[in-house]
């Protein structure tokens, strides 16, 4: 049985136009993920930079408040065991409740840059 040939043009055609379709969603697809990854690499490289800015900050602060204190307390050696205590403790409740702090904002920060919806 043959088939007529305007069906055969058509099903080519229609096969040319699902070729392409898939064609563009795989070239968008890449192009998506790699917006997604720069967003993500770009947003990572801020961090850092403005981390060790903070971190710069509050080393030299630490110093000032370590000399500070230890005038106040007319030994250096205090002063800074002082802010050292407080760092500590610092840390301690850093630990105690990393998931809130920490964890649960970066996985919220990754998932809205890689799942936003445009």
């Amino acid at each position: 049985m043959k088939l007529p040939d305007g069906l055969m043009e058509s099903t080519g055609e229609a096969y040319g136009y699902a070729k392409a379709y898939v064609e563009q969603q795989i070239e968008y697809a890449k192009l998506d993920v790699a917006e997604r990854i720069s967003t993500a690499i770009s947003s990572a490289i801020t961090t850092i930079v403005v981390l060790q800015l903070v971190f710069f900050f509050c080393g030299f602060l630490s110093i000032a408040l370590g000399i500070y204190v230890g005038q106040r307390m007319d030994s250096y050696v205090k002063g800074f065991l002082l802010v050292g205590g407080i760092y500590a403790l610092f840390t301690i409740v850093l630990i105690i409740f990393r998931r809130p702090l920490v964890t649960n904002p970066v996985v919220s920060r990754i998932i809205k840059i890689f799942f936003e919806v445009k």
